[in-house]
């Protein structure tokens, strides 16, 4: 699956791997309870409800999309922890190269194998691992995580306000 940055890229989502459905479309996002793209729309980050059919037009929004590790799997519990960290140089190299003002983390599990740190809480991070890059723990899209969709918009209505904080509207 490609990843999704260019110039003007002033917010990066970087998630765990491709699911299953998104490895077999190539489109981000793409499994069937991830509430990813109502939660942008939602949150205002995007003016209109996406699909990941339309996952490219996110750089339109200057938004990108990318994963740790590349391999799809059925579940992110697949993929060990060195195959993790082997993605944090990519990862930097991509942070370098587009200078997002935001890299959001789609899951806590992601920033913490990114960071090797062992607890994160949600939101802006105190300090960046690419920097000038800020870092934002948002909890995972997917809908297998245990938390309601209301609960979940609430972090990414965050992330909107760090946004438009560090960049405008």
């Amino acid at each position: 699956m490609k990843d999704i940055v260019g110039p003007g890229v002033r917010l990066l989502f970087v998630g765990f791997n491709p699911g299953l459905r998104s490895g077999e479309t190539g489109h981000h996002y793409a499994g069937r309870g991830n509430e990813f793209w109502r939660l942008l729309e939602a949150a205002g980050l995007t003016p209109v409800l996406l699909s990941p059919e339309h996952d490219r037009r996110l750089l339109a929004f200057g938004i990108g999309s990318t994963n740790l590790v590349a391999r799809p799997t059925r579940e992110a519990a697949e993929l060990s922890r060195a195959e993790l960290r082997a993605g944090v140089p990519r990862l930097a190299r991509i942070a370098a190269e587009f200078r997002p003002a935001i890299i959001a983390y789609t899951g806590k599990g992601v920033f913490l194998a990114a960071s090797g740190r062992s607890a994160a809480p949600w939101g802006r991070q105190a300090d960046a691992l690419f920097p000038p890059a800020v870092d934002f723990v948002l909890p995972s899209p997917s809908g297998l995580v245990r938390m309601t969709f209301a609960a979940k918009l609430r972090h990414y209505a965050a992330l909107r306000d760090c946004l438009r904080e560090l960049v405008g509207s």
